[in-house]
């Protein structure tokens, strides 16, 4: 008896017009960000090395077969190391160039030049 009880019971959505907006925490940005998430974990050249297993472990891990393979996952790697050199050199330098991933440092100096406005109710 109770379960059919509670089938009929069905809750409709609510209309948004009738539920008010309550701003719980003020919104706006903080003035500074942490620095916890700027470790990660890159894999470079996953696709190249995957490769490269491959046709080694298809000729016997013979080194002379694979020679092309090999080649372009070298060249990929070292295209990485530029990139993270260049990417560090900028980073030590406080340079912010547009269109790149920020550090936390980076991303807190922008923000000490545009800081949010105190919170008023």
């Amino acid at each position: 008896m109770r379960t059919t009880s509670i089938l009929y019971k069905i809750r409709l959505p609510q209309r948004e017009a009738t539920v008010p907006f309550q701003e719980i925490l003020p919104l706006r940005l903080k003035n500074q960000v942490s620095g916890k998430t700027d470790k990660t974990s890159d894999v470079a050249c996953l696709q190249e090395m995957a490769v490269m297993f491959s046709c080694l472990k298809a000729n016997d891990f013979e080194e002379r077969l694979c020679l092309k393979e090999a080649s372009t996952f070298k060249k990929c790697y070292k295209v990485y190391l530029d990139k993270k050199a260049d990417k560090k050199e900028t980073s030590s330098k406080g340079i912010i160039v547009p269109g790149r991933d920020l550090n936390h440092k980076q991303l807190n100096a922008f923000l000490q030049q545009y800081p949010s406005q105190p919170y008023r109710k």
